[in-house]
Order: structure tokens, then C-alpha cells, then sequence
């Protein structure tokens, strides 16, 4: 029997020594001015981060050596599974997750201790005790109560595989994004904290916090877009968005952060919002660790059903509660009331974004009372409930016709005085509008408002002097992006066919102006599993358009079945097959979709992404 498990336990329990040490040395240092004390905390952050790297890779090699004396292995691994797979059901349940949120904290904190090695006095120090702490406490809940190298004696045969659901390259590249980017939340909210116990939240600390929120704020981007990918091309109910607990437990930390970075811009720029950068900074680190409660302590129902842990439930809320009240209860003891150097009047850019901050602040609100409601309904005793689309879909549309309007009155805007639009670009931009709006009028009244906003928000983001473009094109970018998302939202939820269909092989049916088309049958075998595939032609009256194979698989070991979607892409619109219960001889029911925008959803994403990190290297200062 490899003895790696228990060197992997015993680099977690060296950690969890290192991250006290780290915490309380270098605090104490501080507060008595030595003058190597950053030179210690910055060498203990790297053993740190050694430490839990070594233990990461450990869990690793038991995965790929097939080591089935490892309780989490045997959980979740089998000897069957795809390389890419095996090497990400590591973090494809609670222990391995944790420890993979620990890995990314920890590589942040290794990050920032070697991007300011020279730095002086003792924000950074300061900033590497808090993360130390948060790592301390990350650490002792993986050991006490998440260790993922337990043994299971006597040692299992096989495993028991990766649940089915998780079977896709989603899960590659999902789970590492969000927990990178909470990583990198929480180096700003420690930056904050830091800058309070220092005395002193500056021009210049809300500098440094902008400058690692906003790589954070991309690699969270990315991991929400990539889950809505997996979901729409796992899950095969047509859609992108469910609304589920665990989908909003990233997009919270996601709402707020996004409004970090533009409090912080404003700190930055004009030395005020300094309280509204301080408290989205705290706030986006306590919805990143509520997005864990929610996911792992199955207190809440969702389709997310691997994810429920309910033994640790009090444990995850005793740690989710004790870092809370501590970020909260530095702010409440070292906030002082800023006076603002800085005054403003009219519709300044300081007001747009201070709108705009109201608007996020209301946002997240809405998502945190619908996402927590049913935990609340459950804990007083009165039964299960989940609350869905409708309600954040009709209380949210307003908010977001709201922000597209506002996105288009800032552009332009001046520092400390109102902005000036000519009669021209005035003209231009309503009438634009006007014009998309009677357009699209016969899809529907939500379809010709919104898009008739979208167009409005680009028009006046775009037409402005050269000068003007040149030095806002970051955000024209990213609020491009926004814009491109708005639409995709729009066209595909104003604009989706769907039929439900009991098809024999050689028979048709019509959606609109679509024909599926059920060719044959196939029968496959997989490296985990066997599938029955149908091959379904697509076509437009006469002209053929594709060609899907939508899949229903039979996972073995765990006598599971999976429905895989058979998606075409086009620039404009997607066909969708889904191929569910047999129902003759080879006759199944299926579903076929057509939809029109997804890819924008998606392509705004990006847009967003690339103008953000446009701003952030455009940004590089002397302040970092």
C-alpha cells in the first residue's frame, strides 16, 4: 500500500501550522515595526503554498495510480475513466473542490508575495496575515472535517466512478476559473482589510485592489460562461440559465465584483466611494464563502444533487459565519468617515457610477433574498420550496432595462461636471432606436424594448470623438459585451421554438420552417459506458442545414443514464435535438429545439473579458 495519502495529511497538517505562524508573526511584527517582517511572511506564504501544492498533487497521483485505499478515490474515480476526466475528479466532489479552492488562494498569495517583494511599509505584510488567516481556517476545516486522503480499509476493488452529470470537459475547466476567481476576490478583500488595520484605504491601496479584483473578475467571468455551456450542452432542456441555488451562489460574488471595479475606478481616479469599495470588497469575499455554504451543505435543493454534504453543514456554517464577522467587525472598528476631497455636480461620471452602484447593490439583493428564501422557508419548519425564473426573471427585467438606459446617458461623461451631448448624436441615437424598436415590434413588446435599449446604449457609447473612443475604449469594449449578452438574452428567450415528438426512424417532424428529420440508429461503446445514438438531418424546406446525434448513454458502473443533446451551430440560431425514452422499436421520445442568440450570450462574454483586460493592461502605473 503507497504511503502518499499520508504525506499528502501531513503537508495539510504542516500548512494549517505555517498559516498561524504566518498570521500571527506577522501581525505581531507589524504592530511592533521589525523591519524583516515582510521577509518572513513572504517566505512562509511560498512554504505555504508549497505545502498545499504538494497535497494537491498527491490527491492527483492517487487518482491516476488508481489508489481505490483512498475513500475519496474510490468515491469518485474509476480505472475506465478518460485521462482528462480522472485528472478532474479530483476536485469532482466536496474534499477535492476544497482543496482546490485552498490551491488557487494559496497561489494567489504565493503570487502577490513575489509581485511585491521590494515593496515597502506594511500594507503588504499586512495583506499576506489576512490571507494567511483565511488559508488557517480553509485548512483546519479540510482536516478535521474534509480530509480527502481518509483510508478505506480493506481497499475497494473499482471504483465507483465520476457521477455521469460530471462527465464532460465542463468540469476541466469550470471549477478551477470560479475558484480561481474567488481566489483573487479574496486578495482584494484582504488588500482591504489590510489598508483598514494599516489605517488608511488610499488612492493607492484601491489602485493595487483594482489591479488584482479585475484578472480575478475575468477568470470568474469565464467559469460562470463556461457553466452555462455545460449546462446547456449537458442537461438537454434547451437552456443556459436555471436559476439554480448553485448557479447564483457564483453569480452573486460575480454581481458584486463587478461592482468593486468600478467603485474602485472611481477611488482611484477621484479619491471617493472609498466606504463602497472597502464594503464590495468585504462583501464579494463573504458571498464567495456563502457560494460554498449553498454548494456543499445541501440545505438548499438544487439539480446540482453531487454537491449535497449534509454532515458538514453545521461545520461549513460555523466557518462561513466566523470569517464573516471578522472582515465585518474590522471594517465596523477602523472605518472612519471620509471626508471626500473630490466634489461633483450635474450628471457627472462620479453620479452615472454612482447609479450604477445603487443598481448592482439592488441586483445582488434581489438574487441573494430569492436564493436564500427557500433555506430560511426550510429552517422555520414549514416544508421544501425552490424559488425559479419567473420570479428573478420578472423582478430583475426591470433593473436590467434600468442599467442598458443608464450605460448610455454616462457615455461621455466629465469628471466632477455635466456631459454635453450635441443635437446630432442625440438625434442619431433616438432615432436609431425608434427605428430597431418598430422593426422588431411584431416579435414582441419585450423583444422590440430591449433591443431598441441595446441599440440605444451602443449608439451613444460609440458615437463620440475620436479622442473620446480612444481613451474610454476599454469600456466601450466591455459595455459592448454587455450589450452583445443583452441581445443573446433577448432573441433567445423572445424567439424559442421547441416540440416534444415520438419519432420512428425514417420518420420527420416540423418546427416553423424546420424539418428533423430521424435517419438511423447507431450503437456505440465508450471507454465508461454504451449509447444508443440517433443521426437527425436538419434542414429548411429543401436545403439541408446539419446533421446532430444526440445520444442516450448507459454509464456501467453506476447503472446511470445520461441524455446527450445534438447541437448545431450556426452565427444566428442553434438547433437542438434531444433523444429520451424508448418507446417502440426504434421509436424513443425526443425533443427538438430552435433558438436564435445563444452564441451572442456567450460572445459577449468575451467581449466583456477582452475589454477588461485591455483596461487592466493599459493600466499598468506606478502604483503597482
Amino acid at each position: 500500500m503507497l504511503l502518499l495519502p499520508e504525506f499528502g495529511y501531513i503537508a495539510l497538517l504542516l500548512a494549517s501550522v505555517v498559516g498561524v505562524a504566518t498570521t500571527l508573526l506577522t501581525a505581531s511584527g507589524c504592530y511592533r515595526h521589525w523591519h524583516t517582517v515582510y521577509r518572513l511572511a513572504r517566505v512562509w506564504t511560498w512554504v505555504l503554498f508549497g505545502l498545499v501544492l504538494f497535497a494537491f498533487v498527491v490527491l492527483t497521483l492517487s487518482f491516476m495510480l488508481n489508489d481505490f485505499s483512498v475513500n475519496y478515490v474510490a468515491q469518485h474515480g474509476h480505472r475506465d475513466l478518460p485521462f482528462g476526466l480522472k485528472i478532474a475528479a479530483v476536485w469532482g466532489g466536496h474534499e477535492g473542490s476544497l482543496l482546490l479552492w485552498l490551491l488557487c488562494l494559496s497561489g494567489w498569495s504565493a503570487l502577490f508575495a513575489f509581485r511585491y517583494r521590494h515593496a515597502q511599509g506594511n500594507l503588504f505584510p499586512l495583506t499576506l496575515a489576512v490571507l494567511a488567516a483565511i488559508a488557517s481556517a480553509l485548512l483546519m476545516f479540510i482536516v478535521l472535517f474534509s480530509d480527502p486522503f481518509t483510508r478505506l480499509l480493506p481497499p475497494a476493488v473499482a471504483g465507483r466512478d465520476l457521477n455521469p452529470m460530471l462527465q464532460h470537459i465542463g468540469l476541466i475547466l469550470h471549477p478551477p476559473l470560479l475558484y480561481l476567481g474567488y481566489g483573487g476576490l479574496t486578495v482584494s478583500a484582504a488588500l482591504a482589510l489590510a489598508a483598514l488595520l494599516n489605517g488608511e484605504f488610499d488612492a493607492r491601496a484601491a489602485w493595487v485592489c483594482w489591479r488584482w479584483a479585475l484578472p480575478a473578475w475575468c477568470a470568474l467571468t469565464l467559469g460562470i460562461m463556461l457553466g452555462s455551456w455545460w449546462a446547456y450542452n449537458e442537461l438537454g432542456w434547451g437552456g443556459w440559465w436555471f436559476w439554480d441555488p448553485v448557479e447564483n451562489a457564483s453569480l452573486l460574488p460575480w454581481i458584486t465584483a463587478s461592482a468593486l471595479l468600478h467603485s474602485l475606478y472611481v477611488t482611484r481616479m477621484r479619491g471617493i466611494f472609498r466606504h463602497w469599495s472597502m464594503m464590495l470588497a468585504i462583501l464579494t469575499f463573504i458571498l464567495s464563502l456563502l457560494g460554498t455554504l449553498i454548494v456543499r451543505s445541501g440545505i438548499l435543493v438544487s439539480v446540482h444533487a453531487f454537491a449535497l454534504e449534509h454532515d458538514r453543514a453545521v461545520p461549513l456554517f460555523i466557518l462561513f459565519s466566523a470569517l464573516s464577522m471578522a472582515a465585518l467587525l474590522i471594517y465596523g472598528w477602523r472605518a472612519t468617515t471620509y471626508r471626500p476631497a473630490a466634489r461633483f455636480c450635474g450628471w457627472s461620471r462620479e453620479i452615472a457610477l454612482l447609479l450604477a452602484l445603487l443598481l448592482f447593490a439592488a441586483v445582488a439583493l434581489v438574487v441573494l433574498l430569492g436564493t436564500l428564501y427557500p433555506m430560511v422557508y426550510g429552517l422555520a419548519g414549514w416544508g421544501k420550496m425552490s424559488v425559479g425564473a419567473p420570479y428573478f426573471n420578472t423582478v430583475l427585467l426591470p433593473f436590467a432595462g434600468v442599467m442598458l438606459l443608464l450605460i448610455g446617458l454616462s457615455a461621455g461623461g466629465f469628471w466632477k461636471r455635466s456631459a454635453r451631448w450635441s443635437t446630432r448624436r442625440i438625434g442619431c441615437t433616438l432615432a436609431l432606436s425608434v427605428m430597431t424598436m418598430l422593426m422588431l415590434w411584431p416579435q414582441g413588446v419585450n423583444v422590440a424594448l430591449g433591443a431598441g435599449l441595446v441599440v440605444w446604449m451602443l449608439t451613444a457609447q460609440w458615437l463620440q470623438p475620436i479622442t473620446a473612443l480612444r481613451q474610454q475604449l476599454p469600456a466601450l469594449l466591455a459595455h459592448s459585451g454587455v450589450a452583445l449578452l443583452a441581445l443573446g438574452i433577448i432573441f433567445s428567450a423572445g424567439s424559442k421554438q421547441e416540440i416534444s415528438a415520438n419519432v420512428a426512424q425514417g420518420e420527420q417532424i416540423a418546427l416553423g420552417d424546420y424539418r428533423f428529420h430521424f435517419l438511423q440508429l447507431n450503437l456505440l461503446v465508450g471507454q465508461n459506458y454504451t449509447a444508443e445514438q440517433a443521426a437527425i438531418a436538419i434542414s429548411r424546406g429543401d436545403v439541408p442545414i446539419a446533421t446532430v446525434t444526440p445520444e442516450r448513454r448507459h454509464y456501467n458502473v453506476r447503472q446511470q443514464q445520461m441524455m446527450e443533446p445534438g447541437i448545431a451551430w450556426g452565427p444566428i440560431r442553434e438547433w437542438y435535438a434531444v433523444m429520451g425514452e424508448k418507446t417502440g422499436e426504434n421509436r424513443y421520445a425526443m425533443r427538438f429545439y430552435v433558438q436564435t442568440g445563444i452564441r451572442w450570450i456567450w460572445g459577449g462574454g468575451l467581449l466583456m473579458i477582452g475589454g477588461a483586460l485591455l483596461g487592466w493592461w493599459r493600466g499598468r502605473q506606478a502604483y503597482d
